[in-house]
């Protein structure tokens, strides 16, 4: 039998970037992507509009023939599918990939649970239906790394519930998720996948989602971030989007062995790189192009000040202080990931991860080539 391999969250970065990797390397499979929409042609468009700016056009047009396009919603009974639908491919899948998600920092916890929570629970009621029918084979649950919250040291692939505490809404509901998905390992081929920071690709630098980094870089390029709370030195854990989609098609599809574990996709504690580095890379790229204008280093000072001096600052500088307080554990907290079992399993497979000042420079170039994504529809790097 054909894999039929359902994906949520097509039109985010991780799901979006899957569907050329599922498609060109088996050319057999049928890829169902749940779409929300208000009707079926939107649904359709914005999937290809996302593939254009992924795939060549002959590579469009045999997806054509592969891809079925379902309008629906994670967070409704049967996924917003009609009955009869709901149960016919239900027959029919053998794969799920759940990599949909509500990733904003700044939700309040019961709209963040509605999709990362609730969600998750209704795909997983899809994933029981097809392992009544007898073709399930996998699952893949896209968490994050950064279910761990605000624990400091080094995080370990096998733990999940230390007691931890959250820095934000995201965090906590995806926790939450994960420990509903954990429990469920019992019954279901579930593999789980811990994404850190992801940027952008890494030979091109292209993405759709400027989040976490991109913000506080774009301050800096702008000329306005002076400070930042903490230390130079604190681990931050970042990784390209293609190394993300690479790892995962191929633990999930060719590591016979993935079912029942945890992988951090994250750069680990030997290629990690630091806050300070982040910056200092940045401050020396927009020096090299900015002509005239100069770019100081950014100065780290201790947060007790830092949070004292944002009491006195007024207008644009004080909505700078207010939007980086979102950021403020991922500049504080000294932790590492461990990713034993990812580096175990992609071993022999060529996929590695690279450290960060490896591939800034195209990260940097598509920021100010879309302008930090205004206008990245247009752009080609």
């Amino acid at each position: 039998m054909n894999r039929v391999i359902f994906l949520t969250g097509a039109t985010g970065l991780v799901g979006s970037n899957l569907i050329p990797r599922i498609l060109n390397n088996d050319t057999q499979c049928n890829l169902l992507l749940l779409i929300r929409g208000n009707t079926q042609s939107e649904t359709e468009q914005r999937v290809y509009s996302i593939l254009a700016d992924l795939m060549t056009e002959p590579e469009i047009h045999q997806a054509r023939r592969r891809i079925v396009i379902l309008k629906g919603d994670i967070t409704e009974q049967n996924l917003g599918l009609d009955l009869a639908d709901f149960r016919y491919w239900s027959s029919r899948i053998t794969h799920i990939i759940h990599s949909a998600a509500n990733v904003s920092f700044r939700q309040p916890l019961d709209q963040a649970r509605q999709v990362n929570f609730f969600g998750t629970e209704n795909v997983m009621n899809l994933a029981r239906a097809a392992r009544d029918q007898g073709n399930l084979q996998k699952v893949a649950y896209v968490s994050t790394a950064y279910i761990s919250g605000t624990r400091s040291g080094k995080i370990f692939e096998d733990e999940l519930d230390c007691g931890q505490h959250f820095a934000n809404a995201y965090e906590q509901s995806k926790f939450e998720s994960e420990v509903q998905v954990r429990k469920l390992m019992r019954e279901l081929p579930i593999t789980v996948f811990r994404p850190s920071i992801i940027v952008g690709d890494s030979k091109t630098g292209k993405t759709r989602a400027f989040n976490v980094i991109y913000f506080p870089l774009k301050l800096l390029y702008r000329g306005v971030l002076k400070v930042l709370p903490g230390s130079p030195f604190t681990p931050t854990d970042v990784v390209p989007i293609d190394y993300v989609c690479d790892a995962l098609y191929y633990i999930f599809f060719k590591v016979a062995n993935s079912t029942g574990k945890t992988f951090h996709l994250t750069a680990g504690e030997k290629d990690a790189t630091t806050t300070g580095e982040v910056v200092d890379l940045a401050v020396r790229y927009f020096n090299q192009i900015a002509g005239q204008k100069k770019y100081a280093p950014v100065r780290f000072i201790p947060v007790q000040f830092y949070h004292a001096v944002r009491h006195f600052v007024y207008g644009q500088v004080k909505k700078i202080f207010q939007v980086m307080e979102n950021f403020e554990s991922y500049l504080l907290v000294n932790k590492s990931y461990d990713d034993s079992n990812t580096r175990i399993a992609l071993s022999g497979s060529g996929i590695t991860v690279q450290c960060f000042h490896n591939y800034y420079r195209p990260i940097l170039d598509y920021c100010l080539a879309c302008d930090w994504g205004e206008k990245y529809e247009a752009v080609s790097v």
